[in-house]
């Protein structure tokens, strides 16, 4: 007899079809395949350096709002990485692209800010753990696959596609649904759905935008 699902694996079967239009977005495509020009990858540069001071925040909400002490450890530890690590590779990969972000690339992609932003507000700890969830998913789910057998350029673009391939963000991933599965009984399922497939649909409107 199959054991019930987990709200985690819940929460991916709910959204697959939402999660597979994710996978086909076009800065998906032409990154795994190796097209993505020089201009707009310039400007995803611009855009996703934007987002991960609001997903630093999103973690510092959660540090608050940490159930436990391994939770509050956990979202410490990736405040951290966003504001050293991440934001070492924003840096020193816009100062070596050979072309810069076209004008208000960032501001083309505030929808997926304003959408986690206002759903943490709503939703407190168990909104950041789901909507995180989603769009570490996402990224784990197409950075594999375009690691493992696509025609990722060298350089700034394999590093980063690398980056969310590797076991260390296997097991954050793998954290994450811990922490979905851990939240309260109380909440229900069909709000978690919501912020879920929220978040991955803010982030093809985000990816999306890199294109003008």
């Amino acid at each position: 007899m199959a054991l019930p699902l987990s709200r985690s694996e819940r929460l991916l079967k709910a959204a697959a079809p939402v999660m597979e239009q994710a996978l086909r977005m076009r800065f998906v495509t032409e990154v795994t395949a190796g097209t993505i020009s020089d201009t707009d990858y310039a400007d995803y540069l611009e855009i996703e350096a934007a987002f991960v001071e609001t997903a630093t925040r999103l973690h510092g909400l959660a540090v608050w709002g940490a159930p436990d002490r391994t939770a509050l450890e956990r979202n410490a530890r990736a405040v951290h990485a966003l504001t050293t690590t991440q934001a070492d590779y924003f840096r020193d990969a816009r100062a070596a692209w050979p072309v810069p972000a076209r004008p208000n690339a960032a501001r083309r992609a505030e929808v997926l800010s304003r959408y986690a932003l206002d759903a943490a507000r709503e939703g407190g700890y168990p909104a950041v753990m789901t909507m995180l969830f989603a769009a570490e998913s996402l990224y784990l789910t197409w950075c594999t696959r375009a690691h493992e057998r696509g025609a990722v350029p060298d350089g700034a673009i394999r590093a980063w596609v690398a980056l969310h391939a590797d076991q260390a963000f296997r097991d954050g991933v793998r954290a994450l649904a811990a922490e979905v599965d851990a939240l309260p009984d109380t909440l229900p399922q069909e709000r978690l759905t919501r912020w879920f497939t929220g978040m991955l649909e803010a982030e093809i409107a985000f990816h999306d935008a890199v294109f003008g």
